[in-house]
């Protein structure tokens, strides 16, 4: 299973009040990491429990001793106890070993939560095994790819009683993408401003996000995948007058990726439609729009074309002696393009 599913899971089971007596949550992605953390604090404990059954340590200032004797106490008042550790990855490992003993044997009233972020556990060492075999979770918190960053989007609305559709999911994400955090939060942000069962449309994300539903790499790429050079250069424009938002080196970058799929679609002829989405790591539903921008660029056209496009990033790097601003290269790169 990806993390997403694993994710899902882990959450379905704290919603519905089942604790595990330990959770390892680990690796290189921290949304998930405190996602999990925050929902356990939020629903292992009433709140008139916290005084007394809840601690919080963390790895620069507790040892394994100082863990596993907090593990060790029995809850007042209360059917179990809450100890977080945060920051884990401060512990070497083979102080995180120390704690095998009673990783392996938990106290059954009592949920540890290790956190332990920006890189993943030593799975050659005993620690992941003694976790499950003492009944606990763990969760390898792996980046999200790109490719399944709408998705995810998408789930979190749905899970707020709200409907986003795959272009919205995909505007959001092509802009917020590279902080799942920072996106996450704006789908519940934009969730708030829907009512129960509604669509978050473009409209909403131009509101509230600030991103222009005309004016977005997105749609720059289906301008190009038309070949509607009007539409295209009208977006270059806009970028030109916002270079804040529209840095021309992310704009690379997206045009990069767009045209090495746009390539794929050619190797992958004969393909089934479901094996050429996997291959090129996209929604099946835009599937249509790589397809339609193969018929209006031949193989031999996009090999010209990622030779203007480096041509491009290497001069708004200064290489070459270019003096022309970054609105200029990329109009000037769409025009050789799309001639």
């Amino acid at each position: 299973m990806s993390v997403i599913d694993d994710y899902k899971k882990l959450m379905l089971e704290v919603r519905s009040g089942t604790f595990k007596p330990v959770y390892l949550l680990h690796g290189e992605e921290s949304f998930f990491i405190d996602r999990i953390a925050d929902e356990v604090e939020h629903l292992a404990l009433a709140d008139h429990e916290r005084d007394f059954n809840q601690t919080i340590l963390y790895g620069r200032d507790a040892n394994h001793e100082t863990v596993k004797d907090t593990c060790l106490r029995f809850p007042m008042m209360a059917e179990r106890q809450l100890v977080i550790v945060r920051e884990l990855q401060n512990w070497r490992i083979d102080e995180l070993e120390k704690l095998e003993s009673y990783l392996v044997k938990p106290t059954p009233t009592t949920v540890l939560v290790l956190c332990h972020k920006h890189k993943k556990v030593d799975g050659r060492k005993g620690v992941i095994k003694a976790v499950l075999k003492g009944g606990g979770s763990v969760l390898l918190s792996e980046k999200v790819k790109d490719d399944k960053l709408p998705d995810l989007l998408m789930s979190v609305a749905k899970s707020q009683k709200r409907r986003l559709g795959p272009t919205e999911a995909q505007l959001l994400a092509s802009h917020l993408g590279s902080d799942l955090a920072k996106a996450v939060k704006e789908v519940e942000k934009l969730c708030l401003v829907t009512e129960e069962g509604g669509q978050i449309s473009s409209d909403h994300i131009q509101r509230f996000v600030g991103i222009s539903k005309e004016y977005n790499v997105f749609e720059l790429q289906a301008a190009i995948g038309m070949r509607n050079t009007a539409k295209a250069q009208q977006i270059a424009a806009h970028f030109a007058a916002d270079p804040k938002d529209n840095p021309l080196v992310l704009t690379i970058g997206f045009l990069n990726t767009y045209f090495n799929k746009v390539a794929m679609v050619h190797t992958l002829a004969g393909k089934s439609p479901q094996e050429m989405a996997s291959a090129l790591k996209v929604n099946p539903y835009f599937l249509k729009d790589y397809q339609s921008a193969a018929r209006n660029y031949p193989l031999a056209r996009l090999v010209e074309i990622q030779r203007h496009l480096r041509q491009c990033d290497l001069q708004s790097k200064g290489v070459g002696g270019a003096s022309a601003g970054d609105g200029e290269l990329l109009r000037e790169f769409l025009a050789k393009a799309m001639s």
